[in-house]
């Protein structure tokens, strides 16, 4: 696609390049407050992003699309016409590559990224490439990945990531690693490959990468097979009586998935990935297909893209799965939509009131490699012990065990024992208790 961008163009996308940087310097970038980031339809694409209760929408570049953002907000992945440009809003550096690439991601070393290209000859498949900004190298990792499905799926580390490959009436569910380009075929399911419901996967927490295949009865459920070749079953987890279709997503901690039942129901809900639980979000209006979700922070609210078609732009919707409001939050988008910052309510709840109840919550990041944050939540004065062990009960570190005031708190551990030893890779626990409060919690290192 990019061989007929010629110079005039390139020119134009520089400009845009100055335009866009300086927005970004104006618009406080440093600070990461709650913003959706989306690409906005219409006679001319654009990237804006808008603030949660839609007070705010600005535009961030035009004539792009967002493929990709860093989790802390401050990097940006944008599509050009087979030019991909990569912006730093913090030290507002700008990376160009012109290879022809398309949908752009970002991977755990920032000097790295990976894209896919057409396949000439199969206009049904992509090949996929790794990029290296620091030699500006260009590796090609897979072939054949079938352009209709949810390619590219990240591990929760930006490492490794899942994509598709045609074998005649089925696909190959592949799995390569990024550094290495190494790849393992962990299962074959059936082909159901449509460029107009294409189907999405996700790769989760603990390794299991999660999956929307036919059951017996020949309904659309969700399920999970684990990434290591040891422990490569299928297994279902809905029992939907009507079909269910997992939401795509770029976020790569996600610990809810929501899935959409379509036929006579017409229902959003999620499956909880720690509790294996499903939940009710909302219902579904006619005014589109489901297609893409992002999750706030802290998990109590979602956003769901509804295309309208493969030409026609859509909507997003913001679900409060707490209060079960719902609002439409902007029209005429395409997909992907990402969610990212804090919310100044948030910050703001926590410097004026105080904790209700105890609670210890999920490590973040989970998985990690090497430091993870441990958030607690004390009501009360209370003497807190919290302790690492592993998979056999022993005691790994202690990382704390003083007496500690009512309050919002966190801790880090850095993998490291009680002797200061760094600890091999694997599922670790970790234990509260304060007071007469006690939980435990996992939580994965990788190496």
């Amino acid at each position: 696609m990019g061989g007929w961008v010629d110079l005039d163009i390139r020119r134009y996308y520089k400009m845009k390049i100055i335009l866009l940087l300086s927005l970004l310097a104006t618009s406080g970038f440093s600070q990461t407050p709650e913003w959706i980031y989306y690409n906005k339809g219409g006679n001319t694409n654009s990237v804006n992003r808008i603030k949660p209760d839609g007070t705010e929408n600005e535009l961030i570049m035009e004539n792009a699309v967002i493929s990709d953002i860093s989790e802390d907000g401050l990097k940006i992945l944008f599509d050009t016409n087979g030019i991909i440009l990569l912006v730093d809003t913090e030290s507002m550096d700008t990376l160009t590559v012109d290879n022809d690439g398309i949908n752009p991601r970002f991977t755990s070393d920032e000097n790295v990224i990976v894209y896919y290209k057409y396949e000439t000859g199969n206009p049904d498949a992509d090949e996929l490439y790794k990029y290296t900004f620091l030699d500006s190298s260009e590796t090609l990792i897979a072939d054949s990945c079938h352009r209709y499905v949810d390619n590219g799926i990240m591990s929760p580390d930006k490492q490794k990531f899942v994509f598709f490959q045609s074998n005649q009436d089925s696909l190959d569910v592949v799995i390569a690693d990024i550094q290495s380009g190494q790849t393992t075929t962990l299962e074959t399911i059936p082909n159901m490959a449509n460029p107009y419901i294409p189907i999405s996967s996700y790769w989760g927490l603990y390794g299991y990468i999660y999956l929307n295949l036919p059951d017996n009865n020949n309904v659309l459920q969700l399920f999970r097979i684990h990434s290591s070749n040891g422990d490569a079953s299928l297994t279902q987890l809905t029992e939907e009586n009507e079909s269910c279709r997992l939401l795509a997503s770029n976020d790569t901690q996600l610990e809810k998935l929501a899935y959409a039942i379509l036929d006579t129901v017409s229902e959003y809900w999620y499956y909880d990935l720690e509790s294996n639980e499903t939940s009710y979000i909302g219902n579904i209006d006619s005014s589109g297909l489901p297609r893409y979700q992002s999750w706030s922070l802290d998990n109590s609210k979602i956003a769901i893209f509804k295309g309208r078609g493969s030409s026609i732009p859509g909507s997003i919707k913001i679900f409060d799965t707490i209060t079960g409001n719902d609002t439409t939050l902007v029209d005429s988008t395409w997909s992907p939509i990402f969610w990212v910052g804090e919310t100044d309510e948030q910050v703001s709840i926590i410097d004026e009131t105080l904790p209700i109840t105890y609670n210890l919550y999920n490590a973040f990041p989970n998985p990690f490699n090497p430091v993870t944050t441990l958030r607690y939540d004390l009501p009360e004065d209370a003497r807190v012990n919290i302790t690492i062990y592993d998979m056999m009960g022993r005691k790994v570190k202690t990382l704390i065990n003083d007496q500690q005031t009512p309050g919002y708190r966190s801790i880090q551990w850095n993998a490291t024992n009680n002797t200061g030893q760094s600890v091999s890779a694997g599922l670790y626990l970790y234990r509260i208790e304060a007071g007469r409060f006690r939980q435990t919690k996992k939580m994965v290192l990788l190496k």
